[in-house]
């Protein structure tokens, strides 16, 4: 009988990787073994748990796009398959609103308030579907934000998600530095065909530089802050993942991301140990003078003085979307519609491949798309989270750095936002939000609990 079921086993693992072999070929071939990879992980695993798993899954396959997507069918990648399956997951697992906090509550009302108030200006809008598919990534943005506070409810499933994302950046490091000395890049890269000096800033596996430095930003404090560390090997690794994040940021000459990411580690360093802070900050100007960093210095000197045509741009994209605003008396012109109206404005060199120009100020952006009311509704809630990282912050900042956490993701969203081109898309942007509130959510429900007990006890 042990024979007969080591044998079935053999068979079907030699069958299942047969059926992958001839997906290589036959691109259709591929579905069978993603369901029956879904049957069996069935068996072993309830309901909770595979919602949980998936959106683990879906959370690391949002690093990756188009990559992790079946040969042939780019379209088709791991991302947008998973979504729907997590989603109806979530539905048939979801009990009631106890796990949310209150005040987390009035911050996802305030999202469903930006949604509701930027599905009205549908009605006008000049591209309807451009304003339907702008409408989608709002949902998918509040249901990433959503799910992150419902599923990341503990210390341990943070610390969790902190391991895989850092294996994430690691890839991402690989990739970049492999770029910068060959020039070539992976086929979502918006640098493929690029040619000078261009050719050979890293991208990663994202779509382009603004992109992967944006993310370095918004996720390495989080790595720092949740990854265990206790070990030498772990100390070392968060070190040296530091200085080569820094490397790679330097290389796609992201001046904002730059500025931040410099900041967001002086800070953290100095509150692990304000002397070690100290020295670091005393022997920088020295560590400057060594050879090996001469060629560093010359890339963040070009990044700061050999900008100015994109900042010119950039300014004057900012301008016409300003004045679309005024066109409009502060009522929106509809959903995603704003970057079509630019184009109007600017020759089909400086347009994208759909045509429109995108503005670089998601906070503009929105403003000139929803209108004042649907904007407010984001701005309250950008507010608001500040607000709570910030005391949160305050009443904790004798403590671990995870406290800092919240207020550092809070501050640098504004700036990452005028550096990335369509802010709005990017799900890992929203992922951070997600991690944010999941922080506050688990902060404000164990101050709760503790204030219910004392009470108990007093009486």
């Amino acid at each position: 009988m042990v024979y007969k079921a080591l044998t079935l086993k053999a068979i079907f693992v030699l069958s299942f990787l047969a059926l992958l072999a001839a997906g290589v070929v036959f691109k259709e071939v591929l579905v069978i073994p993603f369901f029956i990879g879904i049957v069996v992980f069935s068996f072993f695993f309830t309901l909770k748990q595979l919602a949980e798993m998936t959106w683990i899954i879906l959370v690391v396959a949002s690093f990756f796009g188009s990559i992790l997507s079946v040969p042939g069918y780019e379209s088709l990648f791991l991302y947008r398959v998973l979504l729907p399956v997590q989603a109806l997951l979530f539905l048939l697992t979801w009990k009631d609103w106890s796990w949310l906090d209150r005040r987390v509550r009035v911050l996802l009302l305030l999202l469903i308030g930006w949604l509701v108030t930027a599905a009205i200006t549908l009605i006008w809008a000049q591209y309807q579907v451009a304003g339907f598919r702008n409408l989608y990534y709002i949902i998918e943005a509040i249901y990433l934000i959503g799910t992150g506070v419902y599923y990341l409810d503990s210390k341990k499933k943070l610390e969790r998600l902190a391991l895989l994302v850092c294996g994430v950046i690691i890839i991402n490091i690989g990739i970049g530095v492999y770029e910068i000395t060959t020039g070539l890049h992976l086929k979502k890269s918006a640098l493929v065909g690029a040619i000078g000096n261009v050719q050979f800033l890293p991208s990663g596996t994202f779509f382009n530089p603004n992109d992967l430095a944006s993310f370095l930003v918004l996720f390495l404090p989080f790595v720092l802050v949740y990854m265990r560390s206790e070990t030498i090997f772990g100390k070392t690794m968060k070190i040296v993942l530091s200085l080569m994040s820094v490397y790679i940021i330097v290389a796609t000459q992201s001046r904002i991301a730059l500025v931040l990411i410099a900041g967001i580690l002086l800070l953290l360093i100095l509150k692990k140990s304000w002397k070690w802070g100290l020295m670091i900050l005393l022997t920088i100007p020295l560590f400057l003078q060594l050879p090996a960093m001469q060629e560093i210095t010359a890339q963040v000197n070009r990044t700061y003085t050999e900008k100015n045509n994109s900042t010119d741009f950039r300014l004057e994209i900012t301008n016409y979307t300003w004045q679309t605003v005024l066109d409009s008396h502060f009522v929106g012109v509809g959903p995603g519609n704003v970057q079509m109206k630019l184009a109007q404005y600017f020759p089909a060199d400086e347009q994208n491949e759909e045509g429109n120009v995108s503005v670089h100020n998601f906070l503009l952006e929105v403003l000139a798309n929803y209108g004042l009311l649907s904007a407010l509704c984001l701005f309250l809630f950008l507010y608001l989270i500040w607000y709570f990282s910030f005391r949160l912050w305050r009443a904790n900042k004798t403590k671990e750095s995870w406290y800092m956490l919240p207020l550092i993701i809070s501050v640098a969203f504004p700036f990452i936002s005028f550096a990335s081109s369509t802010t709005l898309e990017k799900s890992y942007v929203w992922i951070s939000f997600g991690i944010i509130l999941a922080v506050l959510n688990h902060y404000f429900k164990r101050t709760e609990l503790k204030n219910e007990k004392n009470y108990t006890l007093n009486m």
